[in-house]
């Protein structure tokens, strides 16, 4: 992949962020607005987006490759979960900010920002292939990521400097973490992808005006994500924002060395570039925007998770096209 055509597609990208951050910045944008859209994206354009990437498409992967593209994406997991038990440690981070720190490295904001930078760069069909891929992220997400969040408001909690029981979320009995669990792999995009998959496995790639119609509120998602974008970055304070040393060790980790270890395991074992490309840039993206929702929630520090994700946000825009030439 020629660098020159990946930072184009970049800085294309860039332009509706800009636009997004100056909407915020003149009014146009605030953040009840950014919320209801972040909502309508990710609950509607997002899983029409989807499920209408199983249509109009050069030709859908036959079982054999819907069922390594996750095993792929599973094995990038253990990789990244591993770095994230090393990189927070070794930055001397406090008890209750290793929790959010594992996070950044682990997880990235794939359906947000990374469908529409795969589809950039490798055409409509990579949404079809990122969205297989994704699927043992939800569960890991909702899982093991919303636990790391947990466990940092308990510490949090326990050093007496969150008001109440802010913690407490993460006492509860194995039973009803697993409903917990369960109650949260109930979302809209999951169901999407697991609709997705039934669609590939069945060969139907054509639902006539259904389908159509799907595809063209899923087209919604990329202008409408990236406004978001920028306009959720105008809510930032900049030189706050670039005062943490460690959210800028934890976005290099999250956007080059949990990709680039990665492509290290698994380019003997994927043979195809284009599967190869998606599943370890789809792996390359910015911080996934539910951590800040699993702060808020649990009472853990913000902060940290926002420096992390700013930073992420803007130096992707380099480090995405320098992976794209190793990959």
């Amino acid at each position: 992949m020629e660098f020159t055509h990946v930072i184009n597609q970049m800085l294309v990208l860039c332009i509706p962020i800009l636009v997004g951050y100056l909407a915020a910045r003149l009014g146009y944008l605030d953040e009840d607005l950014n919320t209801k859209l972040s909502r309508l994206i990710v609950n509607i354009a997002l899983p029409c987006l989807v499920v209408g990437s199983a249509f109009g498409t050069d030709g859908l992967p036959d079982a054999p490759v819907v069922l390594e593209l996750m095993f792929y994406s599973a094995i990038g997991y253990a990789i990244a979960y591993l770095l994230a038990l090393a990189i927070p440690a070794l930055m001397r981070s406090s008890a209750a900010e290793r929790g959010i720190y594992r996070f950044v490295v682990v997880f990235g904001n794939v359906g947000f920002i990374g469908y529409p930078v795969l589809s950039a760069i490798y055409g409509p069909r990579a949404v079809l292939y990122a969205a297989i891929a994704a699927i043992p992220e939800s569960l890991i997400l909702y899982s093991a990521g919303e636990q790391m969040i947990r466990d940092s408001a308990a510490l949090r909690a326990a050093d007496g400097t969150a008001a109440g029981t802010a913690g407490g979320d993460s006492e509860l009995a194995w039973g009803q973490k697993i409903v917990s669990f369960l109650k949260s792999c109930v979302n809209s995009t999951f169901i999407a992808s697991l609709v997705l998959v039934a669609l590939v496995l069945l060969r139907v790639d054509n639902l006539g005006f259904l389908g159509s119609g799907m595809q063209v509120v899923g087209n919604l998602t990329t202008p409408a994500a990236l406004l978001v974008t920028g306009g959720t970055l105008a809510g930032y304070e900049p030189v706050s924002m670039l005062s943490n040393w460690r959210a800028y060790v934890a976005a290099i980790a999250r956007l080059l060395i949990v990709p680039v270890a990665m492509l290290l395991v698994l380019r003997p074992l994927i043979a195809d570039d284009f599967v190869r490309g998606v599943v370890v840039i789809g792996a390359a993206m910015p911080v996934a925007s539910v951590g800040v929702l699993f702060c808020l929630a649990y009472g853990a520090d913000t902060k940290p998770m926002m420096q992390s994700t700013f930073v992420a946000i803007i130096a992707s825009v380099i480090s995405i096209p320098l992976l794209a030439l190793i990959v």
